[in-house]
């Protein structure tokens, strides 16, 4: 066979196996396409993958139905398109999903998420995770579900696009019932790295307070609550680090409990977040223009408090106006599981009249002002006052109204001196001019069944009285402010 012979004959089977190409993949692009869609969602780990196709070639897929499975977490998306310009290489090119759908439970109620076999961590350096994507468009929509609650559905639209030749750049938005968050991320490093920020978020609190409860335990719960929470955060993560840091503020905030009589309302918070995903923040200002407890009112009620991770509460200080007068409660630190607290109640110019109102010892009449200390132990079954409490009186007129034969009968020790003025005075009332007034709680001298001892000292028209009265049984009975509800 002649040279040119020869040549035309490489070309025509050149020709042929050109055609036989093009022939094939045109008759098996709706299988190159599928498998296109099926490729990337199992190097993703995907399972139970689920589609209806409707363009199905190499360069342009569009499936619709979408369902798949991602470690038990079901996934899915009404509308599903790739459009791939050049389908020879590597990429799914221009992705857009529509009318994805996805199940969120945060309380693991439904324990949606299979760990059985967690990702090792050798300690080496994170591998380049790579985006074989061109540009990203997705909107759905995320159902938040928790148990006992109703579903909530949050919108979602996540944008993304490359910037530069490693790094990719994106938005996300999201809008539901009483939640709204604006962000904005950077992939660097072919996905090795993220840096985001959330320009604004807002939450809140009575919509969503069921949903909090779930995953945090508060004091004395269920509590009602409402108010509005804004933020913004932003931060830098990586395969061995998550470094961020938010702002918080509430305003409009208030609470009650459901078990007890306790209340607050009108509050305002400014919090800092130095470490956001271990929760630890620099000291904030929690402000509650009143709150009642039982019938008690506080109000200008100001505390400086901090986190230490999600349990741990320290409070730096907290004072609050009450009975007239002032009182702050010494640094204390409370974890969330462990409802118990000891700290020092110091207290300024409370009324007595006032105080007595909250007290169950009787019609005694007593005015005057007092200060002093009280040690308490706050736990879930009440308060319990420790030994070393006093009040002492202050200096200013203070008068206490008395049955001498009621105060014979009561049981208290008085001196031979004060026996002999009780004499002179008779039956009926007296007015004793305040001169000492001393709460010991616990000391250790007191008779069996006794938790206090009262010292009183004061002038009468007859003469000088002064004595001392045991109570009987707990001190913690006669300030049992949570017996009345409002």
């Amino acid at each position: 066979m002649s040279s040119p012979a020869r040549r035309t004959r490489k070309i025509w089977i050149a020709l042929a196996i050109v055609a036989l190409v093009v022939a094939g993949g045109y008759f098996l692009r709706p299988w190159l396409g599928n498998r296109v869609i099926r490729t990337a969602l199992a190097m993703a780990g995907a399972t139970e993958i689920r589609f209806r196709p409707v363009t199905a070639t190499p360069g342009h897929v569009v499936v619709e139905d979408l369902e798949f499975r991602v470690q038990g977490q079901d996934f899915a998306a009404k509308r599903l398109t790739l459009v791939r310009p050049r389908w020879w290489r590597m990429t799914l090119g221009r992705v857009q999903v529509e009318g994805m759908r996805v199940a969120w439970t945060i309380d693991d109620s439904d324990r949606p998420w299979d760990w059985s076999s967690p990702p090792r961590d050798d300690g080496g350096p994170a591998e380049p995770l790579g985006l074989p994507v061109e540009s990203l468009a997705l909107d759905g929509e995320v159902t938040v579900r928790a148990a006992g609650q109703p579903d909530q559905r949050v919108a979602v639209k996540l944008e993304g696009s490359p910037k530069g030749k490693l790094d990719w750049a994106g938005t996300l938005l999201m809008d539901g019932p009483g939640f709204k968050l604006a962000g904005a991320g950077t992939l660097l490093g072919l996905g090795t790295e993220l840096d985001f920020e959330v320009q604004r978020a807002e939450l809140d609190l009575e919509i969503w307070q069921g949903f909090i409860q779930r995953n945090l335990f508060l004091p004395g719960g269920p509590w009602q609550m409402g108010g509005r929470l804004t933020g913004v955060a932003a931060g830098h993560v990586t395969a061995r680090r998550f470094a961020a840091t938010a702002r918080v503020s509430l305003r409009d905030g208030w609470m009650r409990a459901h078990t007890q009589d306790i209340a607050a309302a009108g509050a305002e918070a400014e919090l800092e977040f130095s470490d956001l995903w271990k929760l630890r923040t620099k000291s904030g200002v929690l402000r509650l223009r009143e709150m009642h407890i039982g019938r008690l009112a506080l109000t200008d009620v100001s505390t400086d408090f901090g986190l230490w991770g999600a349990e741990n509460v320290s409070i730096a200080r907290s004072s609050f106006s009450a009975l007239g007068g002032k009182a702050e409660v010494a640094p204390f630190k409370y974890v969330l599981r462990q409802p118990e607290v000891m700290t020092t109640l110091q207290v300024d110019g409370i009324d007595l009249a006032r105080l007595k109102t909250l007290t169950t010892a009787g019609s005694t009449d007593i005015t005057g002002r007092v200060g002093g200390s009280l040690p308490l132990r706050v736990h879930e079954f009440g308060v319990r006052i420790e030994p070393g409490a006093f009040l002492a009186l202050q200096p200013a007129p203070a008068e206490l109204g008395l049955d001498a034969v009621a105060l014979v009968r009561s049981g208290a020790r008085l001196s031979g001196g004060s026996m002999a003025v009780l004499r002179t005075l008779g039956d009926g009332p007296m007015h004793l001019q305040l001169e000492q007034l001393r709460l010991d709680i616990r000391p250790a001298d007191l008779p069996l069944g006794c938790s206090a001892r009262l010292h009183v000292a004061g002038e009468t028209p007859a003469g000088r009285i002064e004595f001392d009265f045991d109570v009987n049984g707990t001190i913690e009975r006669y300030a049992d402010i949570l017996t009345a509800r409002r």
